[in-house]
């Protein structure tokens, strides 16, 4: 056997080869998707702030407990969840109000008692509190309001029930200070508690401000019976190292059923630790599809190389089988012979493919995952290389057993050509196979494992089909190329036809080369969706958010940093609390396309969104002043005996400026009044009333009197102003067109401008108000809307909320997909036409700004820092991309270039081995010839040229199949962990530079190794081998 085998060095070490592929491809998924899952879990735990993976019990006083401590609450832990986390922190707290100095209001506060907190403060002057009623003050607080030490302090203790009537009397307890604090820096000590921070600042209290204090410090002491109200939690810090996949289903069930029980008996149990688990299981679940679908491919093509490469092998071997027939063994002792030898060979590349795949495994450990993943060899490993193995063992037994059956004049014949097209069971099976998948996935009704392997199934059942069909074409060729008397081509076409086992080229390359291709695609089509989500979450390539709620402020400071607009961009979010609410962003339509990403697929019409070309009329002054001139007739609801209608002593008409605050809440102003019947005219002389300044919003025509019916007039206002001087706004275009109430309502309010400075008013009201506004802000805002309408509205008219925070009416203009930051359900709108109805930022919105330059942002973060605007967060592209990279389903898409890698070599191994098991009989037939009389290199060109032509048609075959398969199968390749609908919509359609990539690749390999091995046996061409024995 070892005879044997050292016979064939090059054969046998190829066959070693090629099962230590084998054997590394089924045993690097498994350690490749636990690496994984071990670093996702890494990555999420030791990422996360470590408040968000700390246990907490909480609890209050209760009558049955009325002295409840933070100690007392570790007895709703159970042990085997104890076991999971270090020593806990106890803190208790109640609300204290403390006068800060003599004659100040009570500033609201905490009294905090933690466990061993004087370690983790510097203490400036005085000792850490030690008795009932002792405490410690911020040195800040010291030092602002003189608070010295031995200093007492009255507080109102917190009555557990203060609407009781009759109230009870107060209970006051003092505190006595004596020392002061500075907090240390340690958040797996302090995790969500802020002790400072809050002296110097304002607090509101009611419609007051009073300054803000620091929280004080005490023992737990200091709350006796009294603190009826004190709130007592016990923390438990995660001990990161003890948690590991295998456990995370069990601590996720252990903590919420603890948590829902504990909630009954008063003691709260709660972690945001299942919500960090979810994150990673949701991983796991998404490495577990896209590892079995690439690696699946990949055994199948290791598998079908495997069993050709033993075909090969045991037809060299046809004639030793032969000779051990003779020599007396029977069929069976002659196939073990062939068995044993090919078996050994093979199983010796068990130990190193296993030995690679571990190898590979601690590359990417150590150089891609995240630190702390553990080295693990996961039982699916081992079950991968009993799995090569028997793969292995199969592959030999199928090839052998033809040969066992065969009589031993066949063993000493060749195999003759084939002659005409026959297609076997293996290949009608493999199309039928193929072409069943191929239907399934169209119509979204196949899944499982046939689902996952239809990309190789395509492959297979093209490339099995194209060699089998090559044959005649082949024959064909030859005759005619031979009858032109072109012996070059002619000699490639026959070899091709008298050659089988070179044919298994074409399927094989045609396998590896469209797995190549589906994996190139599938990592760029990843990188295109990453590339999209990234850009739609963060909306620019650098987002600042800042600390501003004053959206003219922001505006004013960004345009002082970039004048042109070109570079940086204010953007509001508005996002209300209630569930299925339309969250508002807010951007300059100017500039925002310049600057932001713009949604895949998307050309947004931020066009439409611009603000009319009027200025803002800002009324500021003492007085409004004018002329008006009216003719008015009026019908009253009240008729008496003999009477018209008419009536005279209905109440005046009002003539109202509706106007904007500076915080932008409505109000009215009154311009003049007019009688209800006649003609006239007056001077408009009427206090303004906004010492601050109101933007110009309207103007309407109000009947007082509740009986009036109907009023129709005509008004004339000449030179109206602010203190005498005219504001300018006569000019028609200047002002929304009338909007009446309903659809059917008769009133009607037309301006004109009969001459300079002059508004002409006909009115005509069936008794309610009728009234312009002004053209600045349009009566209905355009917007982009995304998602379904806002109830109660349509697309050409719903309520959305402004900056401000006021609801507003809007008009769809545009119905993208999606749109930046707020995804699949929002409305867009123009910043500065919100800016113009003033106010200060809505509760639930922020203020940022947007950068096209990242480098640009230390500029910003100045600029805004000379506005007294700070920076509270930075948002990169950068950044949100790699997190979708490094995800789960990113990591596991990745493992697609592993198996493009390995496909690739896998077929210029086959190559080779079909050249090494078959140069001795090539170069036996080619030697015959060029006694024949055929030159040397003509001969040696023929063969490189069928070498090639085999790798050439097979690429061709694998590339059609690999493109039909990405476009076919990405469906079922997960993209992203979040299980719910992408936004934006995937775009999985096939990257033509990727399909082009890809097989360059191929080329640039399989060509060069095809070409090299066709050399090295045509080098072998002599007329010697002529007389070596069948």
């Amino acid at each position: 056997m070892w005879a044997a085998i050292r016979y064939r060095r090059a054969q046998a070490l190829v066959l070693v080869l090629l099962a230590t592929l084998v054997t590394a491809c089924a045993t690097f998924a498994p350690l490749y998707e636990r690496a994984l899952e071990q670093s996702l879990l890494r990555k999420a735990i030791d990422g996360a702030p470590v408040a968000d993976t700390a246990l907490v019990v909480r609890g209050g006083r209760t009558a049955a407990d009325p002295l409840r401590r933070s100690g007392s609450l570790g007895t709703a832990v159970p042990g085997e969840v104890r076991a999971l986390y270090s020593a806990p922190v106890g803190q208790m707290l109640d609300v204290i109000e403390i006068a800060p100095r003599t004659g100040l209001k009570s500033s609201p506060g905490r009294l905090v008692a933690r466990t061993d907190v004087c370690r983790h403060l510097t203490l400036t002057s005085g000792t850490c509190p030690s008795r009932e009623g002792q405490v410690l003050v911020s040195a800040k607080d010291q030092a602002v309001w003189g608070w010295r030490i031995g200093q007492e302090f009255q507080t109102t203790i917190p009555k557990a029930n203060g609407q009781v009537y009759p109230r009870p009397p107060d209970t006051v307890a003092t505190l006595t200070v004596v020392g002061a604090y500075e907090v240390k820096p340690d958040p797996a000590y302090w995790l969500r508690t802020q002790l400072d921070g809050k002296s110097g600042t304002l607090i509101a209290v009611g419609t007051e401000q009073v300054p803000g204090i620091d929280d004080f410090v005490t023992t737990e002491q200091t709350f006796d019976k009294r603190w009826e109200q004190v709130q007592s939690s016990l923390t438990f810090p995660l001990r990161r190292e003890l948690l590991s996949v295998d456990n995370l289903d069990q601590v996720t069930s252990v903590l919420g059923s603890r948590a829902n029980g504990s909630a009954q008996s008063g003691v709260l149990v709660e972690s945001e630790l299942p919500l960090v688990i979810t994150s990673v299981t949701g991983g796991q679940k998404q490495l577990r599809v896209i590892v079995p679908l690439l690696m699946a491919q990949l055994a199948l093509l290791a598998a079908a190389i495997l069993l050709l490469v033993a075909q090969a092998a045991v037809e060299q071997r046809r004639p030793e089988a032969a000779l051990a027939r003779l020599r007396g063994r029977s069929r069976e002792g002659a196939g073990r012979l062939v068995m044993g030898e090919l078996g050994m060979t093979v199983a010796l590349g068990l130990p190193l493919g296993f030995g690679l795949a571990v190898g590979l495994s601690e590359v990417v450990r150590r150089t891609l995952l995240a630190p702390g993943v553990p080295f693990e060899v996961p039982p699916l490993a081992l079950v991968g290389l009993g799995a090569a193995a028997v793969v292995c063992a199969l592959a030999i037994v199928l090839a052998v057993r033809p040969l066992q059956r065969q009589a031993i004049s066949s063993l000493l014949r060749r195999v003759a050509p084939t002659r005409a097209v026959t297609f076997g069971v293996v290949d009608i099976l493999a199309v039928a196979l193929a072409a069943f998948g191929l239907v399934g996935l169209a119509t979204k009704t196949l899944t499982g494992p046939l689902a996952l392997l239809t990309p190789t199934l395509v492959a297979l059942a093209g490339g099995l089909v194209v060699s089998r069909l090559a044959v005649p074409v082949a024959r064909t060729a030859g005759r005619a190329s031979l009858s032109r008397g072109r012996i070059g081509p002619a000699l490639t076409a026959f070899g091709l036809q008298r050659r089988p086992a070179m044919r298994k080229v074409v399927t094989v390359v045609s396998v590896a080369v469209a797995l190549t291709v589906f994996a190139g695609n599938a990592v760029v089509v990843a990188d295109r969706n990453w590339t999209a989500r990234a850009q739609l979450q963060t909306g620019a390539p650098l987002v600042l958010g800042t600390d501003s709620r004053n959206p003219s402020a922001l505006a004013v400071a960004v345009k002082r940093i970039d004048p042109s607009g070109d570079r940086a961009t204010p953007v509001a979010v508005i996002k209300q609390v209630a569930a299925g609410s339309t969250p508002t962003i807010a951007v300059d339509a100017q500039h925002f396309p310049s600057i932001a990403y713009t949604p895949a697929g998307e050309v947004l019409r931020t066009s439409a969104l611009r603000p009319p070309p009027v200025d803002t009329v800002v009324l500021k002054g003492e007085r409004l002043t004018g002329r008006a001139t009216w003719h008015v007739t009026a019908e009253s609801n009240i008729l008496y005996p003999g009477s018209t209608g008419q009536a005279s002593d209905l109440a005046p008409v009002e003539v109202r400026f509706s106007v904007t605050g500076p915080d932008g809440t409505p109000l009215v102003r009154q311009v003049t009044t007019i009688p209800a019947n006649g003609s006239g005219s007056a001077n408009i002389s009427t206090p303004l009333l906004c010492p601050s300044g109101c933007r110009l919003n309207g103007i309407d025509f109000r009947p007082t009197d509740p009986a009036t019916k109907l009023v129709s007039a005509t008004v004339d206002v000449t030179g109206l102003g602010v203190d005498g001087r005219s504001l300018g706004i006569a000019d028609t275009s200047r002002w929304n067109a009338f909007v009446p109430l309903s659809k059917d309502s008769t009133d009607v309010l037309r301006m004109t401008n009969p001459k300079p400075d002059t508004m002409r008013f006909d009115v005509r009201t069936s008794g309610v108000a009728v009234g312009l506004t002004y053209g600045d802000v349009p009566t209905q805002v355009p917007g982009l809307l995304t998602g379904a309408v806002p109830p109660g509205g349509t697309a050409e008219g719903f309520t959305a909320v402004g900056i401000n925070g006021v609801p507003l009416a809007v008009s769809s203009a545009q119905r993208p997909a999606a749109l930046p930051v707020v995804g699949a359900r929002g409305v867009m709108l123009d910043y500065s036409t919100l800016q113009r109805l003033g106010g200060t930022l809505a509760p639930g919105g922020t203020l940022s700004v947007w950068l096209r330059d990242p480098g640009q942002a230390d500029v910003v973060r100045k600029g805004l820092a000379d506005a007294g605007i700070a920076v509270l967060r930075t948002d990169r592209f950068t950044t949100a991309k790699d997190l979708l990279a490094t995800s789960g389903s990113g990591w596991g898409v990745r493992l697609a270039l592993f198996t493009g890698v390995m496909s690739i070599l896998l077929a210029a191994l086959v190559v080779i081995v079909m050249t090494v098991t078959g140069w001795r009989v090539v170069a036996r037939d080619l030697a015959a010839l060029h006694m024949s009389g055929v030159r040397l290199p003509l001969l040696r060109r023929a063969l490189v040229r069928e070498q090639l032509l085999l790798v050439v048609v097979g690429t061709v075959v694998g590339v059609l199949c690999g493109a039909v398969s990405a476009l076919v199968a990405m469906p079922l390749l997960p993209l992203f962990d979040d299980p719910s609908a992408p936004v934006p919509a995937l775009e999985i359609t096939p990257s033509v530079p990727a399909v082009l990539l890809a097989t360059l690749a191929a080329l640039l390999v399989l060509v060069p190794v095809g070409a090299m091995a066709a050399l090295g046996s045509g080098r072998r061409i002599a007329l010697r081998r002529i007389r070596e024995s069948l």
